[in-house]
């Protein structure tokens, strides 16, 4: 017996429902409604005390963080592997999910998404969530769009794009020859930059939207993101996105990003 507890617009539960579907995995759902805060109820604090999703319980045990979560789904059932088989591409892979777990989920497609259009789709306020249910709310939330906070997310975007784009002329995914984890890992977040109207900052990287093309065609994706979206979070994202992008495009044309901390010796990143 297999329970998922998720979010559909959730990019770490997206991550969880790519690998359930392209594993053909039997499994039971439970929504978990950020709108009612009740990743922040004592029952589901039972399962995960972060209060976040995606958590899964299988055969009684516990299981939360989403990185572990697919790998352990991946290492449990049958289907198609989907850790690359060679040591190198699995140390990539782990590359990868690292510099997006570090750095890329928070604070940066959370300050992206929040300023652009979640404080408004989940109704929150500096005043009114000073203090939720963990207390004051992350910074990172009512920062405003043209602070200081949101074009070092950009910036940090832009790296991490011209990475995914140089590794993408090398190979046919990001961890090797074969779709694996690591296009898993990394694919919620270039979709949420879409949804947020923010696809400019790969209009010269041509791989990018190869590959992503090429994912969000498979089964799964189609399946998992595209037909279960939801039209109160995905309608304003793009909405209020389409409307931010002018602003964004100028802070972006005023600036250059700062050099890639990740960038090894050969000036490429090593995460």
């Amino acid at each position: 017996m297999l329970t998922v507890y998720e979010h559909n617009e959730s990019v770490c539960c997206q991550k969880v429902r790519i690998v359930l579907s392209e594993k053909n995995i039997p499994h039971e759902v439970v929504n978990i409604s950020f709108e009612e805060r009740q990743q922040h109820t004592p029952e589901f604090e039972v399962l995960n005390p972060k209060g976040k999703v995606p958590v899964i319980v299988h055969d009684g045990r516990v299981i939360t963080e989403s990185t572990i979560i697919i790998e352990y789904l991946d290492e449990a059932f049958p289907g198609p592997q989907l850790m690359p088989k060679e040591p190198y591409w699995r140390a990539r892979r782990r590359l990868w999910a690292r510099w997006i777990d570090d750095e890329m989920h928070i604070p940066h497609i959370s300050t992206l998404s929040f300023n652009i259009a979640m404080t408004q789709i989940l109704g929150y306020s500096a005043e009114k969530n000073a203090q939720g249910p963990r207390g004051a709310p992350p910074p990172f939330m009512f920062v405003g769009l043209e602070s200081k906070e949101m074009l070092a997310s950009l910036h940090a975007y832009q790296r991490f794009l011209t990475e995914m784009d140089r590794t993408l002329a090398e190979n046919a995914w990001l961890a090797g020859p074969d779709f694996s984890l690591a296009d898993i890992d990394a694919v919620p977040y270039i979709w949420r930059l879409r949804n947020l109207h923010l696809s400019g900052l790969w209009e010269t990287m041509p791989n990018i939207q190869d590959w992503l093309d090429r994912v969000s065609s498979r089964r799964s994706f189609r399946e998992q993101i595209i037909d279960t979206e939801l039209p109160a979070w995905v309608g304003p994202m793009r909405e209020k996105g389409e409307g931010a992008w002018p602003t964004i495009s100028r802070m972006l044309q005023g600036s250059k990003p700062p050099a890639n901390p990740y960038a090894g010796r050969d000036g490429h990143a090593s995460h």
